[in-house]
């Protein structure tokens, strides 16, 4: 209904185009992206990033992701819970990830994060990318 109603003041040209919010805080959705990681140059622990969009929020907010396979393989290329759930606590405005990269070699592998559900929330940026070795 609401798409309507602005579909509607959009024709009657009372709402402009370029930008009008279909919200304003804190009746917004929370959305939560997947931050892409850096290429990884040495093998170490490392944490992935799960970021609110537009900062903090009043209530605990929980993701659940799965780690998933590219050309870096689980357990040669890369170590991490192949799937599991994280909350990002109110006030704060990220939450981590643990993984720790096995091995480098001088050929570039890949593998991705990805964001299942969000509660309460949506998914915003769903895949992050990680990569381990070669050229940058």
């Amino acid at each position: 209904m609401r798409t309507i109603m602005v579909l509607l003041l959009l024709l009657l040209g009372i709402v402009p185009a370029h930008g009008a919010a279909d919200c304003e805080p804190p009746d917004c959705p929370v959305v939560v992206d997947a931050i892409d990681g850096p290429v990884h140059e040495s093998a170490d622990s490392y944490t992935a990033a799960l970021q609110l969009r537009d900062g903090p929020v009043q209530q605990n907010v929980e993701v659940t992701y799965r780690f998933v396979d590219g050309t870096a393989k689980q357990g040669e290329d890369y170590q991490a819970v192949s799937r599991g759930t994280v909350v990002i606590k109110a006030g704060q405005s990220q939450a981590g990830v643990p993984y720790k990269v096995l091995r480098v070699t001088g050929e570039q592998k890949t593998f991705t994060l990805e964001i299942t559900s969000v509660k309460p929330g949506q998914v915003g940026k769903r895949v992050a990318v990680f990569t381990i070795g070669g050229e940058s």
